[in-house]
């Protein structure tokens, strides 16, 4: 299962060099938030604010708590969520219809460094699909540290996944009917 979920590089669609490095997070708002059903974002415009506003430190990266707050005044519930050990409320977000940005460790050169990444869809077993189980196999994401499309719906083992997931994500879905 794939979500349509549009894709963004930070490298190609922020135009100044200072923040293409540090575009994550803005660049998988904006998917997000245009996955859910907003006008494109101009995600130069989100990085640029977000430091004025407190949403980006320079020594620890994106707020988690801002990206919340920018959802929200968007009209969609959001939340964030530490500490998660399971996949569960990932998947669950998923079958909703609703990507997840999750951040996660990378290593570069011997460093670690945080990053995020959009979750857009899974990929249950055929074993677990005829047991009638929920084993899922692979996730996809959308990584926008890439220089071109292939970025897009990228595969992980659940594994490699749950090695370098830091055990947050942030959950933004439309809002629920009153």
């Amino acid at each position: 299962m794939k979500l349509p979920v549009p894709y963004y590089s930070q490298y190609l669609d922020i135009s100044d060099p200072f923040w293409m490095p540090r575009g994550c997070g803005a660049t998988d708002f904006a998917m997000i938030v245009e996955a859910l059903g907003t006008p494109k974002q101009d995600i130069l415009a989100i990085c640029k604010t977000a430091k004025e506003e407190g949403g980006y430190d320079m020594s620890n990266g994106w707020v988690h708590d801002y990206i919340v707050k920018k959802a929200q005044e968007l009209g969609f519930e959001a939340y964030r969520k530490e500490g998660l050990t399971s996949i569960d409320e990932l998947i669950s977000s998923l079958d909703a219809g609703n990507p997840v940005l999750v951040s996660v460790e990378k290593r570069v050169l011997e460093q670690r460094k945080f990053h995020t990444v959009v979750l857009v869809g899974y990929e249950k077993s055929e074993s677990a699909i005829d047991n009638g189980l929920s084993s899922i196999d692979c996730l996809y994401y959308h990584e926008s540290e890439k220089t071109d499309s292939s970025g897009a719906y990228r595969p992980c083992d659940v594994a490699t996944f749950m090695q370098y997931w830091r055990g947050k994500a942030i959950f933004i879905s439309k809002p629920k009917s009153v």
